[in-house]
């Protein structure tokens, strides 16, 4: 990453002896992208800047094209989600139109994470599978790739996990972990893996990522650190998890709150703050996510954060454990939900209402069966659930 910014800056600094043209437009704007995933906001914008002055000025639909999809990033990190929209929706109506299908795809790719950002999976998947048509039209096969793998995000979020593991297979499993950009099975193949309780596919997963660690673009090592969080929280290493979670949180400053990364990071921080008995912590990282404005706070993390603040038991805890349940059936996450309908069901029976406990585990086991998670099946089984219900 720095050799590449340091090449093409001096490269820059050459040509633009000879006044500005397409050389110095297309040079501005690969800077504009470097600098954003360097995660120098500053300079991207500057970069950006320059190369759609040139672009408007000079008639260049590509580079302008590509421009507004950096400059859609930069909107984003600096919380303005509707005008980064903007941006992408335009880079997409400029690509289509001068039929530049490599950034047409890229729009669409990136209209993929906006939906993201926004916890729309089936609007994501669309982009996705849009971005994925005109990557094996053009024969782009890294693209490809990068589709394949972002596409097991959404899939994993929506359970529809009988689709994703297929899915995956299309990508050689020795580029996991070479290219920087196929991170997504990290906050989602590996989540399943460690639902399910199958260690030793995770560990064989997450090692292909190990070099990531020490990536200086952001969205790899974002892509890592959530993965790291997931794999050593489950391995029993709390503390680890805690702060690998902290730090994929933080990449929010540039790839913003609703980032997977972000997601995973915080639900994994937060659960291994529990596991460590650090309420200070906990609160710290609650706190992070309350203070976001509305427009900022994806319904991802407040529900999680609902979800969170009910296990810290007081006289809100039924209300905030059926409206952490309300949120996560609004945007279609059933993992999600079955775990808090367990947990709420376990603090019922605790709390000496069992038939309204019955319901709600009943309802956990039929989405723990259908995902195949072995492990939850046992914590339900141990919750006092009755026998009638295990059997049906």
């Amino acid at each position: 990453m720095d050799e590449s910014i340091r090449r093409m800056e001096r490269a820059l600094t050459v040509i633009s002896a000879d006044g500005p043209d397409a050389d110095m437009a297309d040079l501005a704007a690969r800077l504009g992208s470097a600098y954003y995933f360097a995660g120098d906001l500053d300079r991207s914008f500057d970069r950006t800047e320059q190369a759609l002055e040139i672009a408007e000025s000079l008639l260049l639909p590509d580079v302008l094209a590509r421009s507004f999809i950096v400059k859609s990033f930069i909107a984003d990190s600096r919380s303005r989600p509707e005008e980064s929209l903007a941006f992408l929706n335009q880079a997409l109506k400029v690509a289509s139109e001068h039929d530049l299908a490599s950034t047409a795809l890229r729009a669409h790719y990136n209209l993929a994470g906006a939906s993201l950002q926004r916890d729309r999976h089936e609007d994501e998947l669309e982009h996705l599978a849009e971005a994925l048509a005109l990557a094996r039209k053009n024969g782009d096969r890294v693209q490809e790739w990068m589709t394949v793998c972002e596409m097991t995000y959404p899939l994993y979020m929506l359970g529809r996990w009988e689709e994703l593991l297929p899915a995956l297979a299309e990508v050689p499993e020795e580029q996991l972990g070479r290219i920087g950009t196929l991170v997504s099975p990290l906050a989602s193949v590996l989540q399943i893996h460690l639902h399910r309780g199958e260690l030793n596919e995770a560990s064989r997963l997450f090692n292909r990522f190990a070099e990531l660690d020490a990536s200086k673009e952001v969205q790899a090592r974002a892509g890592y650190l959530c993965g790291a969080a997931a794999f050593f929280r489950a391995t029993g290493r709390y503390a680890e998890a805690l702060q690998a979670g902290k730090e994929a949180i933080a990449s929010g400053e540039v790839l913003g709150s609703g980032s997977q990364c972000v997601k995973q990071g915080f639900v994994e921080a937060a659960e291994a703050a529990f596991d460590l008995d650090e309420r200070t912590e906990l609160e710290a990282l609650l706190a992070g996510v309350e203070s976001l404005p509305p427009g900022r706070r994806p319904a991802y993390l407040e529900a999680h954060a609902v979800r969170f603040r009910a296990r810290l038991a007081d006289a809100e805890t039924d209300a905030r454990y059926s409206g952490a349940a309300r949120l996560f059936r609004e945007f279609g996450t059933p993992f999600c939900l079955a775990v808090t309908l367990l947990e709420h069901g376990e603090w019922l029976a605790g709390s000496g209402r069992p038939a309204e406990s019955e319901r709600l585990l009943r309802e956990a086991r039929e989405i723990f069966e259908r995902l195949g998670v072995r492990p939850w099946l046992e914590r339900l089984d141990s919750s006092g659930e009755p026998e009638v219900v295990a059997a049906g």
